[in-house]
């Protein structure tokens, strides 16, 4: 299912969630692109928070599309890749409902490039996945952590505080649960070679 996921008023702020039977008639995943230092130069005045400024910004601005409610912007799949307003939508997992909207036109250009590209690639590995059928439902904004807790690169261990070794989603160094595995075990190593 796709839930409301919000912390605040207005903001739109989507999830998805499994039931425990996984029985439902939908399928749902989510598509994540990376948010480079290039995406925030216009927030960079919030110093290490220009990536949790960003965030804020996009959930407004999708919000703000909207009715006031919690009902999500959403685009066919197949729209989104070629630019255009999807004339209808079906049925969704998204109970609050969802609207038809130009999903291109709330995320920043490079973005939206990103995920088109992805979605056609997609496609292209997997028969079926690029389809009408298929909705873009946003914002999905919080998979991984908008701040990311420094660390050396070689040690896993904080720039500033020995012992302390940031990793997986929070730090900001994940975005899922597999990366977020990766990153652990990776933090594990360090731990083990440093203390060997």
């Amino acid at each position: 299912m796709i839930v409301p996921a919000a912390t605040s008023p207005g903001e739109i702020v989507v999830n998805g969630m499994s039931m425990s039977r996984r029985d439902s008639k939908f399928a749902n995943s989510g598509i994540v692109t990376a948010i480079d230092e290039e995406d925030l130069i216009d927030y960079q005045s919030h110093g290490a928070f220009a990536g949790l400024e960003f965030q804020k910004e996009l959930e407004r601005k999708f919000f703000d599309s909207g009715d006031g409610s919690q009902k999500a912007p959403a685009q066919r799949m197949t729209d989104f890749v070629t630019g255009k307003l999807s004339s209808s939508l079906g049925e969704s997992s998204y109970i609050p409902g969802m609207y038809s909207s130009m999903l291109n036109n709330l995320l920043p250009e490079k973005i939206s490039e990103r995920i088109g590209l992805a979605i056609v690639q997609f496609g292209k590995k997997m028969k079926g996945y690029f389809t009408e059928e298929g909705y873009l439902i946003g914002l999905e904004s919080r998979t991984s952590s908008p701040v990311r807790i420094p660390r050396d690169k070689e040690t896993f261990e904080h720039v500033q505080i020995r012992g302390l070794y940031p990793c997986g989603e929070g730090a900001g160094y994940a975005g899922g649960i597999i990366s977020a595995a990766l990153d652990g075990q990776n933090a594990a190593k360090a731990v083990i070679k440093k203390n060997k």
